[in-house]
């Protein structure tokens, strides 16, 4: 299993942003090329058929759209592709999105990207629920229970 915490994606990247092209160009590149700096996964094997699960964290109780989330997340997936975590993203099997939880403490908004093998799916689904309901309690040991799945 692979757990990486994203920042939010820029509001550049919303489907309904109405931006020249040119400059959303500039923001996909950027936040492509982030993502895959912060995933950082060097000499890892890529995953076979993979599945995701995403779970957005947020500080306020802003409203926000889950479709208009993940499509804002196609350079994320793209620079998880670019860095190994599977051959290509049209190989992921599954991608399921939770409803934002509000953790008013969490230090900025950001996604949380889980990743494994299709036949350990139900495991890795019931760890993000797990995540997302412990965080309401102690964010900071959740964090480190769900990011310590983190294979190398």
């Amino acid at each position: 299993m692979r757990v990486i915490a994203l920042p939010w994606p820029s509001r550049l990247l919303n489907p309904n942003a109405r931006v020249h092209h040119m400059l959303k160009a500039r923001a996909v590149r950027a936040y492509r090329t982030s993502t895959g700096v912060l995933a950082g996964q060097h000499g890892r094997k890529p995953i076979q058929n993979p599945v995701c699960g995403v779970l957005p964290i947020v500080t306020t109780r802003h409203r926000r759209d889950i479709d208009n989330v993940m499509a804002s997340l196609k350079s994320a997936l793209d620079g998880l592709t670019d860095n190994g975590w599977w051959k290509d993203d049209a190989e992921i099997q599954a991608l399921t999105i939770r409803r934002p939880v509000y953790i008013k403490d969490w230090p900025e908004n950001q996604i949380v990207i889980v990743a494994d093998e299709a036949s350990n799916e139900d495991y890795m689904l019931r760890r993000i629920i797990e995540f997302s309901t412990r965080c309401r309690d102690d964010h900071k040991a959740a964090w480190q229970q769900l990011k310590a799945l983190d294979n190398v």
